[in-house]
């Protein structure tokens, strides 16, 4: 039974962080409807119950080699395979999915070397893997940073990106070095005050500040809010496999991410053309999404689909059964 229930304010707040992870609490209270220091007392609570935290992971301004990978495991062993895949940086995502797949994990490597390696001499020494199959992306139709909560009203919505614009670029980076410490940084808590980020990385306040707005602006890094998906009114995710004719893959893929349940949508090389993965409210909806996917685009076809069970690793951070952030 779940110990806690997020109320209506709960989501506002968070809709509000996923429009701008970063914005100051004061800006934040007139929109959400609370002073500065109940929305910071809230995130401080939602955040160290693991309900709600800010992230970072490589921005399409950085060259990467994406992939998604079915795995069948020994029943045995599936718990097993899953906390060793855990332990790797290269594995972003783990799903422990009912369906034609046991497991299906996303891999965020930094070259294609390192993507190959994790493949072909990597997976094979996981103990109690059966088969895989690699589903190579080609291109990132729609993130998970695009979806939300749906608590605040569009004008709210609006309002917020207006008064706190985007950070822009002053073209004064950092070191490699110091752009790799910081991204760990942001990956542990997107949230870090600039002052901290400037003591550890041994910089100055404004370097520190420049520095956090380069790699944002420049999409080096991204920044995103996470929940846990139990806790939400979609408690219900879904993996569907879909197959395209050629000439209608970037159009299908795009119409795809309009739709308010899509978290990603991404093209891909390996035997489906179009991969996604979707919150929805019950399992029952899933015949409702699919029917009107049939009338919108009656040439995608849908050849396969999973139901996530758990999720024990989302975006780099270990997470309990009932999905709260534990590591």
């Amino acid at each position: 039974m779940q110990e806690y229930e997020l109320d209506e304010r709960d989501f506002r707040l968070l809709h509000a962080l996923q429009i701008r992870p970063r914005a100051p609490w004061a800006a934040l209270a007139p929109i959400v409807g609370a002073d500065a220091a109940t929305l910071s007392r809230r995130w401080t609570a939602l955040k160290e119950a693991g309900l709600a935290w800010v992230t970072s992971y490589p921005g399409l301004g950085t060259k990467y080699s994406g992939a998604v990978v079915e795995i069948d495991c020994a029943p045995a062993s599936i718990l097993r395979a899953t906390e060793e895949l855990a332990g790797d940086p290269q594995v972003m995502t783990i799903h422990q999915t009912a369906g034609g797949r046991d497991l299906l994990v996303t891999l965020l490597c930094s070259t294609e070397a390192e993507l190959s390696y994790f493949l072909l001499e990597r997976l094979c020494t996981v103990e109690g893997i059966r088969s895989t199959r690699t589903h190579r992306a080609i291109k990132l139709l729609s993130d998970t940073k695009q979806w939300r909560l749906r608590s605040l009203h569009d004008t709210e919505s609006r309002l917020l990106e207006r008064n706190l614009p985007e950070p822009t670029s002053t073209g004064r980076g950092i070191t490699a070095e110091h752009e790799k410490q910081l991204a760990l940084l942001l990956k542990l808590d997107g949230r870090i005050p600039v002052a901290d980020i400037s003591n550890t990385l041994g910089i100055s306040p404004a370097k520190a500040r420049n520095a956090l707005a380069a790699v944002v602006a420049e999409n080096r890094l991204t920044l995103r809010l996470e929940v846990a998906r139990s806790y939400t009114p979609w408690p219900v995710n879904v993996w569907y496999f879909m197959r395209v004719p050629a000439t209608k893959v970037e159009v299908v893929a795009r119409r795809l991410s309009t739709l308010e349940e899509v978290r990603m949508v991404t093209t891909t090389g390996g035997m489906y053309s179009i991969i996604m993965t979707v919150w929805l409210r019950r399992v029952e909806d899933m015949t409702l999404l699919e029917r009107q996917l049939g009338e919108r685009l009656p040439f995608a076809e849908i050849m396969d689909r999973s139901i996530v069970l758990r999720t024990p690793k989302h975006m780099g951070h270990r997470l309990d059964p009932s999905g709260k952030r534990t590591a």
